[in-house]
């Protein structure tokens, strides 16, 4: 396996178990975790101090699979493209290579199927001790073997969209880190 087909791989299965978490991130309320108060040295670790309750990542997960749907995540995605493609100038000579490229990116994101998949059944017949043995990362690997096309159409659309902007459209495409503190993002 190449270097490029592992990358390819690991930027698929990020897409897949964390598109959930960003759908309905997007609608949610955002939630602070405060450290509990401080602990004892020999009571707790840096875990327990700083990690999010258990429950919480359980009640999120609950409600990704009770509601995540790919086709709100598509729309968000294509909005936010669309947005792009306005800011960068995108002329009519480069709309078909634009289009390439937006269409191979929608394509990545999981229909549900794909999601329950990873993350269980919405509908509480999963078995309470957990799926069977391996499970879990057997799906994570159907679904890297079923992205790994799809991340390749989406390399070559890039590749493609790259060599048909001009330097100053490359620049525009450019989207800033977003750093703690200078643009209102906290960290936990």
């Amino acid at each position: 396996m190449s270097v490029r087909t592992l990358a390819v791989a690991l930027f698929g299965a990020t897409m897949a178990t964390t598109a959930p978490l960003a759908a309905s991130a997007q609608e949610a309320t955002p939630v602070r975790y405060l450290a509990p108060p401080a602990v004892a040295q020999s009571e707790g670790s840096y875990v327990e101090e700083c990690a999010p309750p258990l429950a919480m990542l359980a009640d999120r997960l609950e409600m990704a699979r009770q509601n995540y749907t790919g086709a709100r995540l598509r729309l968000v995605l294509a909005a936010a493209l669309s947005v792009q493609e306005t800011a960068i100038g995108i002329t009519v000579e480069q709309q078909e290579d634009w289009r390439r490229y937006t269409n191979a990116l929608l394509a990545l994101v999981p229909e549900r199927e794909r999601m329950l998949a990873l993350l269980g059944a919405a509908d509480g017949k999963d078995d309470p001790k957990g799926p069977e043995a391996f499970g879990r990362a057997e799906a994570v690997a159907d679904t890297l073997i079923a992205y790994t096309t799809k991340a390749q159409a989406l390399k070559s659309a890039v590749a493609n969209l790259r060599g048909k902007l001009s330097p100053q459209q490359l620049e525009a495409a450019r989207i800033p880190r977003l750093q703690p503190g200078i643009t209102g993002v906290e960290p936990f």
